[in-house]
This record gives C-alpha cells, structure tokens and sequence, in this order.
C-alpha cells in the first residue's frame, strides 16, 4: 500500500496484527507512537539540513527512508542520530507528565537505534563520521554487538525471560555477517 512517499508493506500489516493480537499489556501503541516520534526526529533534521526523502518504508523489520541525505559527513551523521534524540527527548517528556510506560518504549527503542550496527542508526552514524574506510571495521563491530546481543538474549531465554531478545540477535547476527561476505559499499 502506497500513500504519497509513505510504503507500507504486507509484512508490516501482518507483523503489526500478530503484535496486536499478542499485546495483553496494551504497550503496541506507546511502541508506535515512540516510533512514530523517531522517524520525525530524522525527518525534521533532514530537513533542516537540505536533505530530501524519497519514500519511507515500513516494513516487518522496521523502517527504512530512502532519501538523499545532505553534504558532509557531520550533516549525515546527524540525521542518524536524530531519530535517538527524538527517543530521548520524548522519553523525557513523558516521564515528566508521569507517562512511565511511553517513557520505557522511547529509551528501548532509541538505545537500540544506537547500537553500532547497520542498518541502525548507531552503525550508520559511525560510517558517515568516520569515513569510507570505517565501513568494513564497522560490519565486524556489528557482528560482535549482534553476538552480544544473541547471548544476552540466550541468557535470559534460559532464564525465564522470553526469546524475543535472543531472536533479535540471532536475526542481527545472521544479516551482518551475510552484509561482511559481500564487497564494501559506501553508504
């Protein structure tokens, strides 16, 4: 489905529908709106600095701007970084007004976008600012944070925690080291 330079994709509609339908908490639309508020954040800085989006995909794992970003490597590294800014800044307000569980959605999902693992915001922003020669040293970072991650999750599988973790690494760890076999692209 296509609305102007929004894509959203099969898997997102049925990804958002399976949440929905295992949501007894009632988290699915602070997660939303935290998301929603991250993707302004890199919009507005886009923005701001003379850059343009083409289209934002939403699809099952995640969302992804196609858009032609503006001069400089602190420009570019800015725009990554702004949809973690845009977390925090929410997660801030919200804790102000009491809104504690909006708060916790925002600091998980802007952290996570930190992390130094492309295609998230932390591995992108560590490219643009330190250059074309990063790119390589970059995917083996991200595969040692996607292991981490996949431990961390094992370790609290294994502990009564849930696999959704544990699944996320897994998935990281696989796609980064499946992005190392290939030739370095500049982003």
């Amino acid at each position: 489905m296509c609305l102007g330079k929004l894509d959203v994709r099969d898997g997102f509609l049925v990804l958002l529908a399976a949440l929905w339908c295992a949501d007894e908490t009632g988290v699915l639309p602070l997660f939303l709106l935290a998301a929603a508020v991250h993707e302004l954040g890199h919009l507005l800085i886009l923005y701001l600095s003379g850059g343009r989006l083409y289209r934002l995909t939403l699809t099952c794992c995640g969302a992804v701007m196609r858009c032609a970003l503006p001069e400089g490597r602190y420009a570019r590294a800015a725009v990554c970084l702004a949809g973690p800014a845009a977390s925090f800044a929410l997660a801030a307000l919200a804790g102000r007004c009491g809104w504690y569980r909006l708060a916790g959605a925002s600091i998980l999902l802007g952290a996570f976008n930190l992390l130094p693992m492309p295609p998230l915001d932390g591995g992108m922003a560590l490219g643009h600012l330190a250059g074309g020669g990063f790119f390589r040293a970059r995917g083996l970072l991200a595969l040692l944070t996607a292991l981490c991650l996949h431990g961390a999750g094992a370790f609290l599988f294994f502990h009564g925690g849930g696999c959704w973790l544990w699944l996320i690494g897994a998935l990281i760890a696989a796609k980064t080291a499946k992005n190392l076999a290939k030739p370095a692209a500049r982003v």
